[in-house]
């Protein structure tokens, strides 16, 4: 099944026909939405399931992939083998490293003497491609069964690729699921990760903003469980699953009551999407966007995080980490160089 799955995407690639592939965390189905025209549609159809792939800023050309065709494979993951974390030391860019470094240290200066209370502050590497297309997706599908795996294309935008472990918001039936996901760290077998204040500090944040911004449009009967560490590939990282009682019908409210979440923008919001906007030196893109499906009056849609760009040669992938008043700037610019590795080993 996997020869015919990438058999199928190779043949819409050929055709540049616009597709969104998607398959969900711990699950062995591959769903495809594809079109049969290059049409770029930047509204949901009314009726129709549509792949979504959103930017940071959203209401910034986003794209809707309406599913003309829609197809399943199944994908086993049953011949997986742990792989050794390859080492990141041979991918510093001393300069891209400095730059980094800086910038964090004038957000820690920021937060020091104003309001702000955190900013997520990311960056891209341009990497060279020596795999196909094909090759990344069935490297990406294969390591990460327990991420939420994306392929986008779209002959007027380009290709996307991600494995990302965040949930923006599940809407069903007048019930949210949603989660916050905070700090990160190398995942170790057999060894219980202690975390530190920083990371707690950056969980509570994006917690509080979360069940604030439910509540303050209308949500009810919000709960959250305990904060737990998850897994993400080779990385863990602390999660608050969220549940509440919405209006169905005012679901398009809520998502964007959500997004940017802190968790990729900061707190206050408008602060740190300000600081982002006049400091961080590059366009996201659809980089901490989000993706999902949309279907039948039901949203899925994930965080664009741990994910590529590809081009002919190269690639670009994007990284990141959430700043607090506590952050080491050196640390986190070896927790970029951590999340990177997600995706470098695929190539």
């Amino acid at each position: 099944m996997r020869q015919n799955l990438l058999s199928y995407i190779g043949d819409l690639i050929d055709q540049k026909l616009p597709f969104f592939l998607l398959r969900k965390a711990n699950d062995s189905q591959v769903r495809i939405l594809s079109q049969l025209d290059q049409k770029w549609h930047k509204t949901a159809h009314d009726n129709m399931t549509c792949g979504a792939f959103s930017k940071f800023q959203i209401y910034k050309d986003q794209v809707f992939i309406y599913g003309e065709v829609d197809s399943y494979f199944i994908y086993e993951n049953n011949d997986l083998k742990k792989t050794d974390l390859l080492k990141a030391v041979s991918l510093v860019d001393i300069e891209e490293q400095n730059r980094y470094i800086k910038l964090v240290e004038k957000a820690v200066r920021e937060m020091k003497e104003s309001n702000l209370k955190k900013v997520v502050l990311s960056r891209k590497q341009k990497l060279p491609k020596r795999s196909t297309d094909l090759d990344i997706l069935n490297q990406l599908l294969h390591h990460y069964p327990a991420a939420n795996c994306y392929f986008f294309y779209h002959p007027e935008i380009g290709k996307w690729m991600g494995a990302t472990p965040e949930t923006l918001v599940q809407i069903k039936d007048g019930k949210l699921e949603t989660m916050s996901l905070a700090g990160t760290a190398i995942f170790i077998e057999n060894e219980s990760h202690i975390w530190g204040e920083k990371e707690l500090e950056e969980q509570k944040l994006v917690t509080d903003f979360i069940v604030q911004n439910l509540t303050q449009n209308g949500a009810e009967n919000i709960q959250k469980s305990e904060v737990k560490t998850v897994q993400a590939g080779n990385l863990i990282h602390l999660r608050t699953d969220i549940t509440a009682k919405i209006n169905q019908s005012d679901k398009s409210r809520f998502i964007e009551a959500l997004h940017p979440t802190p968790a990729v923008c900061g707190l206050p919001r408008d602060k740190a999407e300000g600081f982002i906007m006049a400091n961080e030196g590059y366009d996201r893109s659809f980089y901490t966007g989000y993706l999902g499906i949309l279907e039948n009056d039901v949203a899925n849609y994930f965080v664009n995080l741990r994910c590529m760009e590809v081009h002919e040669e190269h690639v670009d992938i994007y990284v990141g980490g959430g700043i607090t008043e506590l952050s080491d700037p050196k640390a986190e610019f070896e927790e970029t160089m951590n999340k990177l590795m997600t995706m470098k080993k695929l190539l």
